[in-house]
């Protein structure tokens, strides 16, 4: 079926949303700034601009669900926190103006001492939000309310803008491990038969996707109930695939080829691959089936550099795919809002 016959999925299927991913950030910050803008003319809310700055912060930058779900209830929570704190402010000028100068110094003291921490952003917050609120003290009440409530509604806007139009750095993930993880079996099966590879070229694209799951990890572990350190693992797996396939490369010339009847190239092909569509499907049942073991080297009379690389890259592909096994289903438990309105959707077309 051509997928431009039905439009709507580029906008709702995780996949597509991934291959856009530019195009649909773009979308949902002006669709979010829009809605703002007109909400700002049409109310005549005063200080509507910290409304659509807000937007934009919340927006601009953090393109996943999981980062800007973070970044906005840190925004709020430092947004309610410098109100009251400016409001505070304020009331402390009425009876002295260094009582109120003290106080400003403590929340900014404060503030930046938690900034070098967790939840460093809030706490910045905090303090950015003391000065706007409050000023030097002598604001009115009456602004300091409407600015606090420009922020929340711009905070909320932009949550709804993400959830609507969901880039989630679970899907990210999972989808540049499953291009590393097919990029590896397709190496490693054109080395170990001596076939002619661009062996840079494709490690250095492993490389370079590999360097971007890292970035992605802190806003995966807010969308799924998984730890740093879970993830790390598959991480670290990645970098010893990555490092053999290259030690591979540099030898495979210089060393004949394994026998095929002794060689683990199937099965280790066959594992990456399965694990690779199990990844971009969603099908944890493609990783029930264990890799065979390897020949141990040592029990050998003459192992050769093959041999040893071998056994490693058997190792290391079995406690990949043990890991996902444990770590694609808790990803599978938390759907994007965008699935559910599919299901609703194509429900009602077969009816």
């Amino acid at each position: 079926m051509n997928r431009w016959q039905h439009p709507w999925r580029v906008l709702v299927v995780p996949y597509y949303l991934n291959r856009y991913a530019r195009q649909v950030h773009v979308l949902r910050v002006l669709l979010a700034f829009m809605l703002g803008l007109a909400l700002v003319i049409s109310s005549g809310i005063p200080h509507g601009g910290w409304m659509l700055v807000t937007i934009l912060i919340v927006l601009g930058g953090v393109p996943h669900w999981g980062g800007v779900r973070r970044k906005a209830l840190e925004r709020m929570g430092g947004s309610l926190l410098g109100a009251l704190a400016g409001l505070i402010a304020i009331l402390l000028h009425g009876v002295s103006p260094w009582l109120c100068y003290g106080w400003m110094l403590l929340v900014i003291a404060l503030s930046s001492w938690h900034a070098q921490g967790k939840g460093g952003y809030l706490a910045l917050l905090t303090g950015i939000t003391l000065v706007i609120v409050g000023g030097l003290g002598d604001e009115s009440i009456n602004e300091a309310l409407w600015r606090s409530c420009n922020v929340l509604i711009g905070s909320l806007i932009g949550m709804a803008a993400a959830a609507t139009l969901p880039l989630r750095a679970i899907d990210s993930w999972r989808f540049l491990l499953a291009d590393n993880l097919r990029e590896a079996a397709l190496l490693y099966n054109r080395i170990a038969r001596r076939l002619p590879v661009e062996g840079d070229a494709a490690l250095d694209q492993f490389n370079s996707r590999l360097i971007r799951m890292r970035g992605l990890l802190a806003a995966v572990t807010q969308e799924a109930v998984l730890t740093h350190r879970q993830l790390d693992q598959v991480q670290r797996c990645q970098r010893g695939v990555w490092t053999l396939l290259d030690r591979m490369d540099e030898v495979a010339a210089t060393t004949p080829a394994l026998a095929e009847d002794r060689s683990p190239r199937r099965a280790i092909v066959r594992t990456l691959l399965r694990a690779a569509h199990a990844l971009r499907f969603n099908q944890p049942q493609l990783l029930a089936n264990p890799l065979p073991a390897a020949d141990n080297p040592a029990r050998m009379r003459q192992p050769t550099h093959c041999h040893w690389l071998v056994a490693e890259l058997s190792l290391t592909v079995e406690a990949l795919r043990c890991q996902l096994q444990e770590i694609l289903p808790r990803l599978i438990e938390a759907p994007p809002p965008a699935r559910s309105l599919v299901r609703r959707l194509s429900g009602s077309r077969r009816r």
